[in-house]
């Protein structure tokens, strides 16, 4: 890692953090302007009029948080969004403008995107291009949670337990057999000499063959059940050794997921503390679900029961081999009292549930919802949850105790021999505490009134289907992400940086600003993609029909499709539903059926493959794709000439979260349609049509088979909201 010295970047450094007067904006300023000349001209790409704006607007809006005299923020107007579009270039935007901002203040980068894809094209292209070709200083990593990398112990225990038969009685249990078949007792063991050897990091990712999900669930632990510094191979741990230099990276590469995951643990566990962070998320338009996801709850009551019952047999086994463990045999008492508590209560709330109407499923479908209005559910139930709440609040509390007291034997050089086996038991009484822990969540959810003034919880009753029973769960989630992430990230951040193609919805920036609690106050800016859309068309023909009107649609597109599709070239069409898709693909003639690549018959990136395969030998290939297929697909040049449009993608509010939205904002005087189903269409149609142009050569046509487009008025404010394609309209 070689940089030269550049005077300009470390005089503004010193004078940053000396104070943030304008002489010292003036010259970090200067610095990024130098950064950003560098790599035009090592790069040799002309520079584009929406990366310079962007890059000018993320430095203003950074240098003018105000801090304290610790260099603390104390503003509250801490985010900037830019939505850029496609073609701008706007990775190495914010790269150029917030690490030497970052640096002078002493501050650290987080860049989370959605999708392994831009990780890996953020820390091969964009930073080390601003690393060697910008001259620039700086140390930055990769970041992964603890699921990608192997436990030592865990990949010992596979090991030791499929070599031999321990008959000894022992003080700790043996944790549970992994029985190996050949293959895999072949790949453990190469795995466990490869780490030895020191030619394997224990990265998932980095092993030489891709690895299924059931050869690797066996060898790996989480937060939760880690034992960290307690575990006798801590120094070893290839998830501790990954972090090893995470305090000093300058700029640190992860995702939405685990960045959600780490506030949820509190701030500053996984990643550096908030308040000394500098987020930057790409892809910025997932953050708002991934945050619902993060933070909601859910408990089915038979497999609670079931597992009531064994930590009750865990607890029995350990009162009857720890009689001389005083601390432990107390704990262990207590917490069968608390099981049987919770066993009780569990039985009474089934029992209330199957007096009422709840649970009349008559019903085909696999997963049945009943939501409670306004998230208030009744109140002997609330009166119900409010001791669960408090049972399993115990419970939590002594199975950590538990845990933590287990781990002190680990300092006690009398229990060497049997240290991997403690370490197992901890990491068994991590995950009980856990799950405990999620089960005290969604009974306060239950139990609690919602805060006046705030958006309530979505609360429901969901019975999923198996073997011919219902089985009932109870759930419960945010209806917005705003104040979860205005409490627990845009308080508590230095300073963050939203980014995507697509934040805007109908031209503004409402969407974004409701779910996100994003404060209004935030910086704010659109730029439009450097593409020249007006070389490519959007057509409507006479074929389109409107899907509530029409009383076969799928038999009218599957004429309009077979007359506008053309057999030689590289299209996608795109669907809202899955039955609709395989009806229009059982109905299409023969020699379409032949070129026609349908989603759920291969994985995505099979297909995608295939078709880039039969393109580049000059023969015609059709995808027929559902929503994950008009988003993060890059197909250039005449791999994609042709988008097809079958219906608007309106999605339509009938699960709990969406349908609690829609209510709040009805009752709220709002408009639900408006406010919510409207422009949400008009992000997913961008993004759909987003597909045809994905390099600045690019262009080709898109057919939209849903005459609503032209025939409704919101369909007019859609149409008007996309790009300035051609527009061929057919009445």
């Amino acid at each position: 890692m070689v940089s030269e010295y550049n005077p300009d970047i470390a005089c503004a450094t010193t004078a940053l953090r000396m104070t943030m007067n304008q002489s010292a904006n003036t010259l970090i300023k200067q610095a990024i302007q130098t950064l950003y000349s560098k790599l035009v001209k090592a790069l040799n790409f002309t520079p584009r009029l929406g990366q310079r704006q962007m890059i000018a607007t993320i430095t203003n809006h950074l240098l003018a948080i105000k801090m304290d005299d610790h260099g603390q923020r104390c503003c509250d107007n801490p985010v900037c969004a830019v939505e850029a579009g496609t073609g701008t270039g706007k990775t190495l935007a914010y790269v150029s403008a917030c690490l030497p901002i970052a640096q002078a203040l002493d501050k650290q980068i987080v860049i989370a995107t959605a999708t392994i894809t831009l990780q890996e094209q953020i820390m091969t292209r964009e930073l080390l291009s601003v690393r060697n070709h910008g001259k620039f200083e700086f140390d930055y990593q990769l970041i992964k949670g603890r699921r990608r990398y192997i436990c030592l112990i865990r990949l010992n225990q596979a090991l030791q337990q499929n070599l031999q038969t321990i008959t000894t009685p022992s003080l700790f249990e043996d944790p549970p057999m992994v029985n190996l078949i050949p293959r895999q007792q072949k790949l453990y063991t190469d795995m466990a000499q490869q780490l030895e050897n020191g030619n394997w990091d224990g990265d998932r990712d980095t092993w030489s063959t891709t690895l299924t999900d059931t050869d690797w669930q066996p060898l790996i632990t989480d937060h939760h059940t880690c034992s960290n510094r307690h575990c006798s191979h801590f120094l070893q741990c290839p998830f501790f050794s990954a972090r090893k230099n995470l305090n000093q990276a300058h700029c640190i590469v992860a995702n939405h997921d685990l960045v959600l995951a780490d506030l949820a643990l509190g701030g500053g566990v996984i990643l550096p503390e908030p308040a000394s962070t500098i987020y930057i998320f790409d892809e910025g338009h997932h953050l708002a679900s991934k945050t619902l996801k993060q933070f909601n709850s859910q408990l089915n009551i038979h497999q609670t029961i079931c597992w009531l019952q064994q930590v009750q047999k865990i607890m029995a086994q350990l009162t009857a081999v720890w009689a001389d463990f005083d601390v432990a045999r107390s704990y262990a008492e207590t917490i069968k009292q608390h099981l049987k508590a919770l066993e009780t209560g569990l039985m009474s709330v089934q029992q209330l549930l199957n007096d009422t109407n709840f649970t009349d499923c008559n019903n085909d479908q696999e997963v049945v919802y009943f939501r409670f209005n306004q998230g208030q559910v009744p109140l002997q139930l609330q009166s119900l949850a409010a001791e669960m709440a408090r049972h399993s609040d115990r419970l939590r509390r002594d199975l950590a105790t538990l845990k933590d007291n287990l781990a002190f034997l680990l300092q006690d050089q009398s229990t060497i021999t049997a240290q991997d086996r403690i370490t197992s038991f901890c990491s068994q009484l991590g995950m009980l505490a856990h799950t405990a822990t999620k089960q005290y969540e969604l009974w306060h959810c239950y139990a609690r009134k919602d805060p006046v003034g705030e958006p309530p919880m979505s609360r429901w009753l969901q019975f999923r289907r198996s073997d011919n029973q219902a089985e009932l769960e109870l759930a419960a989630s945010p209806i917005l992400a705003a104040t979860t992430l205005q409490k627990q990230l845009w308080q508590r951040c230095f300073a963050a940086v939203i980014t995507s193609a697509t934040l805007t919805a109908l031209g503004r920036f409402d969407q974004l600003l409701m779910h996100t609690g994003v404060p209004p106050t935030s910086t704010l800016l659109a730029l439009p993609s450097p593409f020249s859309f007006s070389k490519s068309t959007l057509r409507v023909p006479k074929e389109a029909v409107e899907p509530s009107v029409d009383s076969d649609f799928s038999m009218a597109l599957i004429q309009a499709l077979q007359q506008h599709l053309t057999i030689n070239e590289g299209s996608l069409v795109l669907f809202n539903s899955r039955r609709l898709m395989q009806k229009v693909f059982k109905g299409m003639a023969p020699h379409w059926q032949a070129v026609i690549l349908q989603q759920g018959h291969a994985s995505k990136q099979s297909l995608l493959l295939q078709h880039q395969q039969t393109i580049a030998a000059g023969q015609g290939s059709v995808l027929f794709g559902l929503a994950s297929f008009a988003e993060g697909i890059d197909l250039t040049g005449r791999l994609l000439t042709h988008v097809v449009i079958t219906r608007l993608p309106f999605s339509v509010p009938d699960r709990p979260v969406p349908a609690a939205l829609a209510e709040w904002v009805d009752q709220t005087g709002g408009n639900s349609f408006n406010q919510l189903v409207v422009p949400e269409a008009s992000l997913r149609l961008l993004q759909a049509t987003g597909r045809l142009l994905r390099c600045e050569t690019d262009q080709g046509r898109i057919t939209v088979l849903d005459r609503r487009l032209i025939s409704r008025s919101y369909g007019r404010v859609l149409l008007h909201a996309l790009p300035p394609y051609r527009h061929q309209i057919e009445i």
